[in-house]
Parts: structure tokens; sequence; C-alpha cells
């Protein structure tokens, strides 16, 4: 497996509240974003227990596990847990929280966790397939009918999010799995990406840079503004393995 990430703080913001993680086995490898929320330092506290969490488990945790769907929920389930206990501590902490998108890749097999908007696509000769669905109040308003595709990407509340990681005590976790082919790609990102780049105009540069990509993403998503923090993973399935 060919992995590349990136994070990047953006041309706005004081601080970088994004957390990315990847973790390689010979067995397997595992990648995730998070894109904390809250006041002051709140949110980076959030994505990197919540990031951390989840690595940890899966590497402890890993064998003892025949469902990988169960694996990766628990994981999630547990990083919630952590950043929730963590928030009721302190009070600069309260109400922080954050997204998680994490992929477990295993042979010819992708297992899927997510929570929040932040996405994952899957890459190929096809085309580009959004995996993972918004867990956020515009989503909902394309879901009813209440609004186009088109006019979500331009919402003025598209970065409000209706779940999230250790905002409550308890999370519903999103989770599936894919079969992926040879040279299969799997793109993991925050929304500072995707506020600024189509979903085609990623097809195009990941099929021609491949894992490579990462820094034109961001280069490109900065040149357009970069409001926000921007993390990108790329995985790439290798060639007849």
């Amino acid at each position: 497996m060919y992995i590349k990430c990136k994070t990047d703080i953006g041309k706005s913001r004081e601080l970088n509240e994004d957390y990315v993680i990847t973790l390689i086995s010979n067995n397997y490898s595992f990648i995730a974003v998070a894109d904390g929320m809250g006041g002051h330092n709140a949110g980076e506290v959030a994505s990197s227990i919540a990031a951390t969490t989840v690595r940890e488990f899966v590497f402890n945790n890993f064998y003892n596990y025949e469902d990988k769907e169960e694996l990766i929920r628990d994981a999630m389930v547990l990083a919630n847990k952590k950043v929730f206990e963590k928030s009721q501590k302190l009070q600069n902490l309260k109400g922080m929280g954050t997204t998680l998108t994490c992929c477990l890749l295993i042979k010819d097999r992708a297992y899927v966790g997510h929570v929040g908007d932040s996405r994952a696509y899957l890459i190929n000769e096809i085309g580009i397939t959004k995996l993972t669905e918004d867990h956020s109040y515009v989503q909902q308003l394309v879901k009813n009918g209440t609004i186009t595709e088109t006019e979500a990407e331009n919402h003025p509340q598209k970065n409000l999010i209706t779940r999230a990681v250790g905002v409550e005590e308890n999370v519903i976790v999103d989770t599936f799995f894919i079969d992926i082919n040879p040279n299969d790609i799997i793109l993991i990102c925050s929304d500072g990406l995707t506020s600024y780049l189509t979903k085609e105009e990623i097809y195009q540069i990941v099929t021609e840079k491949k894992e490579d990509a990462v820094e034109d993403l961001i280069d490109l998503a900065n040149s357009r503004g970069g409001f926000d923090n921007i993390s990108v993973v790329i995985a790439r399935k290798e060639d007849g393995r």
C-alpha cells in the first residue's frame, strides 16, 4: 500500500485543529482524518485525542476482532468516550468535538468508519465515488429534496454538522466495507479541501499524480482562499498485492 498524507493550517487560521494519522503494518494499513471544533485550543485537543485513540485501539486489537467493522466501530466509540470525558474535566474544553473518518485497508477490502463531514472517496479508472455521507444540516436538506447538491456546495450553513465525536456521551458511527482492486485509491480529507475543490477536480489531480497529489490538492485549496485547515490522506493499493 502506498500512502501519503499532509495537514496544513491554511491561510487564515491561527491554529491547526486537524489531525491526520497513518498506521502501516505487514498485514494492514490504517488511515484517518479528524477535524476538531471548539473554543480556544479545544478543537485541537479533541482531534488529537480521537485520532490517537483509534490508532492505538486498532494497533492493539487488530487480531482480536474477526469482524473488522466491529473493530472500527469500537475504536471510534472509545474515541468518543475519551473526548467527552476530557471535555467534562476542564471548563475551557466543554463542548469540544471532532469529525473522524478512518479506513482500515486489508488485502482486497477497505473498512470505513465515519462521523461528521470529513469525507472518504474511492478513485479509480471508473471515476470518483464519495463513500461517506456528511452528517450535516445541508446534507439533510439535500436528502429531503429541499435543495440540490449544487446548491449545497455554496449553502451558508454547509459547515454545520449534526454529528461529531465527543460532543455527547454516546455517538452513532457509520461503518461499512468495500472491495478494492489494484491501483484503487482511497482519499480521506477534511472539509478544508472539499470547500474549495469539486470532486471532479480532485479526481483529475489524483488520477494524474496518484498519492503524490496530496501537495497539489492542498496548494490549490490554499490558492482559492484557504480559510480552513486542510488535511488529505491518500492510500493506493499496490498492483499485484
